[in-house]
């Protein structure tokens, strides 16, 4: 593979510098022990290690958003098998200008909110800083203690030609990838233990470390437990990923602006016990969506009066407002001046050479350059892209001339650097792909100096000889490997220095109604999938030459589903019933349909990813699991019998979501809302299913059999047999499955659940807990009716019409105090949250 690597490269005459071959097309020494693996390994083995890796993130929920794209929401998250490989001495180098150039954008971020002396002494134009939306007046003269302000530091970094490290962006607002960078780590550990420690790659662990630390230590007050939660724009974001994963990882409360309200000057976190103070907030939030009352009044992200609450030092953003002035690419062209005066010293890490076309003499170079440049504003969006000038018509750079003229300050023109290339893993063979390597840095405030991951997140572009190599344009991830032992600095852990470790749990109030929403919309799912399956298997049964509505086991049976799903007319409708089989693949795969099977588990589903940080791995396994038998089963079309088997796998893997619900969650509130949700759900189904399958009498044949699909649709139709040993009767059924009180499918049973998990809620702030709260008063008054009502009332049909009118009425009352219960949980717990989670659609973008 790589004598046929370096072969390809010399027949193609490539024009990159490469990271694998020297000037020679020899291996280059950091290559030699893998080049030598990769030989031994073959295309073959290494083809199914690749597969192995796409297994391990894949089973680990690891995705990646793209946005516009409508397929892109939750797509799988790409990893090269082959690394990215510095060696320990051009690491060093690298590590060294890492840490140079925090200290310089550290230094110029305090002056641009401070003293502006580099302004006022012409080291900076004016025009590039006050020009720029990133520079937020709002924040002036604030700052955190110490000299530290620059927290979070990103930088991605090519190779250029002349072998260097050249850094092509400055990340500074909210940067990403630090979490993908861990995973992917952690999935090439598991793949590949043995090249790892053969190559002695160092550890990125301490990175994670130092960043808990430094948030710990900048808190103001309470330092021993601190309130840190992650500011996340929420689950459709490209990297919410990524923002639930570092909550969980390093103990974190991911929180929406939703979950957090401004009082008296504090921030505070909106959980299901009341308001807990937040003392700092991690945010992954462009700074100008932080606060829509200061900034961007039409921003959903945000938190109204948190820039006062930082002026009034109640709080600490990390990274600071105002960060993105430093994501200026015009700065950079100031940047090895700007190292001279404040460092005395040359900039180590060169930037791509850029010209800012506010000064006379650099916009004539762009301009009469436009045809090689790249060409940028000085504020990056998604509405300013990058322009390559090649690729423009005559008449499209006559434009662009007349736009740079126009506003000359706003432009910079930056050279298209021939980055280096490196092995990737494409179409089952080692392939020559130019590469970005993206470095985090964070302040060490314990030791006042930067601390550089040794590794980070490099991606290679997918087609050869593209320069575009961002995840949202298809760009390939590549783990980062630094080779060689250093010793490595000890970082002490926050609870090692003295700190309490966090033991209350905190649940903020949405991620509360996420739960209770996965736990109806999962009992919602199974009861559908239960009543579809009997439906389908006694439809295929019906004789060809009778009606469907002219069966009455089949025609209950079908009205019944529209009853649970609620999807009107449905079978109420005689066109309909004449035709059911459209009816019935609608119920089940159409996606759109409030009520069909699909919609109930995409909304499953979307409520699950929205809480990833409070679920296990084996859980988001089980979840990734049902969301591909979905996925299958929207494939097969129209095949009632391909449908039927997709319905036997997806009570499975409910099923087994049911089983880690029991065997895996802590008996917290995350636990007691999810099941409070279910057992809501199930009470309800229970009841409209007995009231629509036994609402009627037919006849002895009929009723029997009616009598034992409500027991299948239950699960209790071995638990009657057992019970009464005799032929099936109205009351023995009702009595099983409304008032046998240790049945678990019972409705008796399913409210008491209800009570009991209500009762292990923690109250909330100065609650009196010696009176039942008005839902628990609602669940006394169900039981009650249950346990003093008349069987044998119920169980009789009135009339000639043989209707069970007693029995329709009295689960009518008992729906009717299920249903009051649910408003009275939300208004307790949820009611302060802006929007009804479970109406959410997968396909929207987060609003801005």
């Amino acid at each position: 593979m790589i004598e046929s690597y370096l072969v390809d490269r010399m027949f193609n005459n490539e024009p990159f510098l490469d990271e694998l071959a020297t000037s020679e097309n020899k291996v280059s020494s950091q290559w030699q022990k893998l080049a030598m693996y990769y030989e031994r390994l073959g295309p073959e083995k290494l083809g199914q290690y690749h597969e192995e890796v796409s297994r391990q993130l894949r089973e680990n929920g690891v995705t990646y958003n793209i946005y516009g794209d409508p397929e892109g929401m939750n797509r799988p998250w790409t990893l090269d098998p082959v690394p990215m490989i510095f060696s320990g001495q051009d690491w060093a180098v690298i590590e060294k200008g890492l840490i140079q150039r925090a200290e310089l954008l550290n230094h110029i971020l305090s002056d641009i909110y401070g003293s502006r002396s580099l302004i006022k002494d012409g080291f900076i134009p004016f025009e590039l800083i006050y020009n720029h939306q990133g520079f937020l007046r709002q924040v002036d003269k604030i700052k955190l203690d110490g000299e530290q302000q620059l927290i979070q530091y990103a930088a991605d970094l090519a190779r250029g030609p002349d072998g260097k490290m050249w850094v092509l962006h400055d990340r500074t607002d909210a940067p990403s990838g630090a979490g993908y960078t861990f995973e992917n780590r952690a999935a090439m550990t598991r793949v590949f233990p043995d090249l790892i420690r053969e190559n002695e790659v160092r550890k990125i662990s301490t990175y994670y470390q130092t960043l808990k630390n430094t948030l710990v230590n900048l808190s103001s007050r309470n330092k021993e437990n601190p309130r840190i939660v992650l500011l996340s724009p929420g689950p459709t974001n490209e990297t919410y990923f990524e923002h639930a994963y570092l909550s969980s990882f390093m103990g974190f409360t991911l929180a929406l602006g939703e979950d957090l309200t401004v009082s008296d000057g504090y921030v505070w976190l909106k959980t299901i016990k009341g308001l807990e103070k937040v003392d700092v907030i991690i945010r992954r939030v462009d700074d100008v969506f932080c606060d829509p009352l200061e900034f961007r009044s039409n921003s959903h992200l945000g938190v109204v009066g948190l820039m006062e609450a930082v002026r009034q030092k109640k709080v600490i953003v990390i990274n600071p407002l105002g960060c993105r002035i430093l994501e200026n690419p015009g700065l950079m062209a100031f940047l090895p001046r700007l190292s001279r005066h404040i460092l005395g010293e040359e900039l180590i890490l060169p930037s791509v050479a850029t010209w800012w076309c506010g000064q006379d003499k650099e916009k004539k170079y762009v301009l009469d350059h436009l045809e090689t440049l790249i060409i940028r504003k000085i504020y990056r969006s998604a509405d300013n892209r990058s322009i390559y000038g090649g690729s423009l018509s005559k008449e499209e750079l006559n434009q662009l001339r007349a736009q740079i003229d126009r506003s000359p300050y706003l432009y910079v023109g930056q050279e298209l650097v021939n980055f280096s290339t490196t092995p990737s893993w494409i179409n089952q063979k080692m392939e020559a792909r130019n590469a970005v390597f993206r470095s985090y840095i964070v302040a060490d405030t314990q030791n006042s100096t930067y601390s550089v991951m040794p590794g980070g997140l490099s991606r290679s572009s997918a087609q050869k000889g593209a320069f575009i190599v961002s995840n949202q344009q298809g760009g390939i991830s590549k783990d980062t490997w630094v080779l060689g032992k250093r010793e490595e600095s000890k970082v002490t852990p926050v609870t090692e220095a003295g700190l309490r470790p966090e033991l209350k749990s905190v649940l903020p109030s949405r991620t509360g109604e996420h739960l209770f929403w996965i736990g109806r919309y999962m009992e919602r799912s199974v009861y559908t999938v239960r009543l579809m399956r009997m439906v389908l298997m006694t439809y295929n049964e019906v004789d060809e030459d009778i009606h469907i509505k002219e069966n009455p086991v089949v025609s209950t049976l079908l009205r019944t589903l529209t009853k649970l799903t609620g999807t009107q007319p449905g079978f109420k409708d005689k066109k309909i019933l004449r035709h059911p089989e459209e009816e019935l693949i609608s119920l089940v795969l159409d996606s759109s349909r409030v009520g069909s099977l699909a919609y109930s588990l995409n909304a499953f589903l979307s409520n699950g990813y929205a809480v990833r940080d409070r679920l296990s791995l084996d859980t988001w396994r089980i979840l990734d699991s049902i969301s591909e038998e979905l996925s299958r089963m929207k494939k097969m079309g129209s095949d009632l019998t391909q449908i039927y088997d997709g319905l036997d796998s997806m009570v499975i893997k409910l099923m087994a979501f049911y089983g880690l619900n029991i065997d895996n969650m802590t008996r917290e509130p995350t636990w007691h809302l999810l099941n409070v949700g279910r057992f809501i759900e199930s009470a309800i189904n229970n009841c409209n299913v007995l009231g629509s399958m036994l609402g009627k009498r037919f006849g002895t044949e009929t009723d029997k059999s009616l009598l034992e699909d409500t027991l299948r649709c239950s699960e209790s139709l071995v638990t009657y047999r057992y019970r009464y040993r005799s032929v099936m009767e109205m009351k023995g059924v009702l009595s099983l499955l409304i008032l046998h009180e240790e049945n678990p499918r019972s409705v008796i049973y399913q409210i008491m659940r209800i009570e009991k998990h209500l009762s292990s809620m923690p109250p909330q702030d100065q609650e009196v807990e010696e009176f039942l709260s008005p839902a628990r008063k609602k669940l006394l008054e169900a039981v009650t009716k249950i346990r003093l009502c008349d069987i044998d009332l119920l169980a009789t049909a009135d009339g000639k019409k043989g209707n069970y009118t007693h029995l329709k009425t009295f689960l009518d009352e008992i729906t009717a105090l299920l249903s009051d219960t649910s408003d009275l949980i939300y208004q307790k717990y949820f009611s302060h949250t802006s929007n009804r989670y479970h109406m959410i659609q997968t396909s929207l973008l987060p609003e801005i």
